[in-house]
């Protein structure tokens, strides 16, 4: 016997995400006597250890004078 009020229920085919970005294989950190290789995910020339240090720029809305 079959059921009439079966129904089914789908979702759109989409598009698949991007890929992520890779880089060439078998880079090491540019630090002089520095052996450590870098992931070809990671687009850095250093490695952790001897990248600069980057500060952080908070940029965004300012409040405003009677909301601070």
């Amino acid at each position: 016997m079959r059921d009439e009020s079966l129904s089914l229920r789908g979702a759109t085919v989409r598009a698949l995400p991007r890929r992520n970005r890779t880089w060439s294989t078998g880079r090491v950190c540019a630090q002089e006597g520095c052996v450590t290789r870098i992931s070809i995910y990671n687009r850095a020339k250093y490695c952790w250890a001897h990248e600069p240090v980057q500060y952080y720029i908070a940029r965004g809305r300012k409040k405003r004078p009677e909301a601070a």
